[in-house]
């Protein structure tokens, strides 16, 4: 053969390969009518089309396999395979209606999209109706609904405490990561954005160190919003409710130009009132405005814009703007009852000699850039993050304004964090599936309550000042290998570096009269550094290695045993301490165990999940006395937590819809003694603490929904709802001395949808069941405690166009 004939014979069969085909297909429903305007993608690419009003849709694919995704108002979700030779294909997809059959899930928890159920990672996926159904407005929404999930909060959303499987934190730094957009929320002051427009919530319960990198010890919770596409959609919703409760929000999503620029915008404004009076009855030096003021208060303002741009098939741009306003003049704000028993007498009470204000303004920016290769997809995650925060008259006990160099209850320089995570995929349908990539972060930041002055007198204040700036790095890699039709085998491994730099004061004590003895004073207006601030730093390393095993039992059904583990970083104390004692403490470390199954049955009407596990926590880091007189974050020692779960969904029949978890977590400090001392005669304490339960970690956490809907006629339906959420009792402290018994939350929600239009009533907590919100994590430094928020109802009217 001659160069020529070999060159033309290689350019044909390129040209095979390369020359898309033309992609046709139809949308019907089970009746055989056409479904208009559904959406279509196919996974791992940028190919995303909107079917005409007649349900046909184009797509031009190159030869290959592929994966399509079908949504469409008032359907059940549905994946098809397709593949693509050397001809034109004609498709036809038949979608059931979602009162009749469940939705197939898609999740991306592999840092690419997959089907839920052949992922070896026990995981909670919350649909946007499954949102909107029950109306999870917040992180604290997913409390039993997601089984070993529990959350608490110190006044705001900014300040939470979230535990998955009884790990938890102690510091600003998270035991369970969230994620919005593929952005990372690198600490708790970070968390609190609003819930609206959300396309999906992942929650991946158990270490994800391998991929996800530091702080998620726990699991992960992972946001996905709603992008625009082809399908111009706009959306209205206001809510009424008592407490004052005033909550609407709009949004627009539009193709600027057909199938290559996109635009979606969304706003939000909500305020509520507190459900606390305020009594100054026998409380020293108190405001005499502050008495019967309403505390717990907050307004939030919240905007998403979305810019996205496929200048081709192969390369996807998305710039992403999310800001958000929170602010109060009568702050829940690191404010408590005095203790467990007062709270429980008097739930709608507090006793502050103030009532202080608050105001956090955060702003998340990030570009994503992909580009889907015949194999492979690339990815760059450029993000940076800028918080301030103020808040003044805040009655901890004792009164704290911020402060950092000009004036009582300023603004903290901003925090900011940058952040850059470049990352490969595997697309292809072949037996080796990989993930690699590099991380890295870098911060500073001004955590608040290191940040702050307490008020002596109305013209003398100790300051407390503390300046981070951390960075982080980290490599990373996964590899799955399809060893069997139906045995999988996947390994991964991260390696994360970090330094952590902290420049701060404090305030000593005299060992013997305790009179304060400030670095820095502010002082009839005049600020003073008594003393140089302290500059430590430390560098820590970590290994996250994972493996699993999956075994398909069918094309449904998955069962797998995996082992991963997760780390929370090290740091520095914010507080001078004794030559020879560490000024740093080293990282958490958590190894998971997990056996789970999955599956799909009878034709997609019942879904089941189920795992067991066991966690090993290791290097807990908690504060204990390491000198007379000085406290430091330490490694303290070595805790455990094992347990059940168990996720089921179900269509018994057509309009009725059946969703329970049951999560049962059985937890236990290991060996080690808490050293403190008696304030007044230097003595120290010494409290043993294995043995006791890990706090934040009830017993168990059942759930139970049911959902009907009736329909009246072709465009008007009826819908009611019910739940039951019963958490077990649980400590909030690590000496198990503040219980939170076992409470039954009831909730239900009853409407219409009319078309594009649905107006809901709707009742939280409607037992009225009063327990605690949050409680001190170390009783031995008081036993100070959150109520929760009373009986809550209300309204709801909605448009989507």
């Amino acid at each position: 053969m001659s160069f020529k004939n070999i060159i033309i014979t290689f350019l044909c069969l390129w040209a095979s390969r390369s020359f898309a085909q033309n992609i046709k297909g139809t949308i019907k429903s089970q009746s055989g009518e056409a479904i208009g305007f559904a959406n279509i993608s196919i996974l791992n690419s940028s190919n995303v089309t909107v079917a005409d009003k007649d349900g046909n849709f184009t797509f031009d694919l190159s030869k290959g396999i592929y994966e399509l995704q079908i949504s469409a108002v008032g359907y059940a979700n549905k994946v098809q395979k397709i593949e693509v030779a050397d001809q034109a294909l004609t498709i036809d997809v038949t979608l059931s209606d979602n009162t009749q059959t469940l939705g197939e899930v898609v999740v991306t928890a592999n840092k690419r999209e997959e089907d839920i159920v052949k992922v070896s990672t026990s995981i909670t996926s919350l649909s946007a109706k499954k949102i909107e159904d029950t109306r999870t407005w917040g992180l604290g929404g997913l409390t039993a609904l997601v089984p070993n999930y529990t959350y608490q909060e110190l006044g705001v959303p900014f300040q939470q405490v979230q535990s998955i499987r009884g790990i938890q934190v102690f510091s600003e730094n998270p035991a369970v990561s969230t994620y919005i957009d593929d952005v990372n929320n690198i600490d708790i002051l970070a968390n609190g954005f609003a819930f609206t427009d959300i396309e999906r919530i992942e929650v991946l319960r158990g270490p994800q160190g391998t991929l996800f990198g530091r702080n998620a010890m726990g699991g992960v919770i992972n946001i996905i919003t709603k992008k625009p596409t082809n399908k111009q959609e706009t959306f209205a919703e206001f809510s009424v409710g008592n407490l004052g409760l005033v909550r609407n929000s709009f949004g627009f999503r539009t193709p600027l130009v057909k199938d290559k620029l996109f635009l979606g915008i969304n706003a939000f404004y909500q305020t509520q009132n507190g459900y606390w009076k305020n009594d100054t009855t026998g409380v020293a030096n108190a405001d005499r405005n502050a008495n019967g003021r309403t505390v717990g208060g907050e307004n939030n303002l919240y905007g998403n814009i979305y810019l996205k741009w496929l200048p081709n098939k192969r390369i996807s741009l998305t710039l992403n703007l999310k800001g958000q306003r929170d602010w109060s003049n009568n702050t829940g704000f690191f404010v408590s009852q005095a203790n467990d028993s007062i709270a429980f007498a008097n739930p709608d009470k507090i006793n502050l000699a103030r009532v202080g204000q608050h105001e956090r303004n955060i702003l998340n920016s990030s570009l994503v850039a992909k580009y889907f290769g015949n194999k492979f997809t690339l990815t760059s995650i450029s993000a940076y993050q800028t918080i301030d925060l103020s808040f003044r008259d805040i009655d901890f006990p004792g009164i704290y304004h911020s402060f950092y160099k000009s004036a009582i209850g300023e603004k903290l320089p901003p925090q900011q964090v940058y952040s850059q995570e470049l990352r490969i995929n595997s697309n292809s349908d072949s037996k080796l599936q990989y993930t690699a990539g590099f991380y890295g972060f870098s911060q500073v930041g001004y955590e608040p309550s290191t940040n702050l002055v307490q008020e002596y007198t109305p013209s003398y204040y100790a300051v407390f000042r503390n300046k981070a700036n951390n960075l982080g790095l980290a490599g990373f890699g996964e590899l799955s290998y399809q060893i069997t039709k139906k045995l999988k085998a996947t390994a991964g491994l991260r390696y994360d570096y970090e330094r952590r730099e902290a420049t701060f004061n404090g305030v000593r004590f005299d060992p013997i009269t305790f009179i304060p003895d400030p670095d820095a004073v502010f002082a009839n207006g005049t600020f003073t550094i008594v003393r140089p601030d302290t500059v430590v730093s430390g560098n820590y390393s970590a290994l996250s290695p994972k493996l699993a095993l999956s075994y398909a039992l069918n094309e449904r059904s998955n069962i797998y045993v995996t082992y991963t583990r997760g780390f929370r970083a090290g740091g520095v104390n914010s507080q001078k301490v004794p030559s020879g004692v560490r000024q740093t403490f080293d990282p958490e470390y958590s190894d998971n165990y997990e056996l789970g199954y999955k599956t799909n049955l009878i034709n997609n009407k019942l879904s089941i999940g189920a795992s067991a596990f066991l966690i090993q926590w290791q290097n807990l880091q908690f504060f204990n006395l390491v000198a007379p007189g000085t406290f430091a974050r330490t490694n303290v020692g070595d805790a455990q937590s094992m347990g059940l779960e168990l996720e089921v969904s179900a269509i018994p029949l057509k309009g009725l819809q059946l969703d329970g978890s049951f999560g049962f977590n059985e937890t236990e400090y290991k060996s080690f003694d808490l050293i403190r001392s008696n304030f007044f005669t230097g003595e120290r304490i010494i409290t043993p603490i294995g043995g006791n339960r890990l706090s934040n970690a009830p017993s168990h956490t059942i759930f139970f929904g049911a959902q009907y809907e009736y329909a009246i006629s072709k465009k008007l339906k009826a819908v009611v709802r019910g739940e039951v959420r019963n958490i077990g009792s649980y400590y909030t402290d690590i000496q198990n001395k503040i219980e939170q018994p076992t409470y039954t939350l009831i909730n239900s929600r009853i409407g219409f949808v009319y078309d594009k239009y649905s107006l809901f009533v709707w009742g939280q907590n409607l037992n009225n069941e009063r327990y605690l919100a949050f409680g001190s994590a170390d009783s031995s430094f008081g036993r100070n405690v959150r109520t929760a928020a009373p009986r809550t109802f209300g309204i709801t009217l909605s448009a989507k166009f």
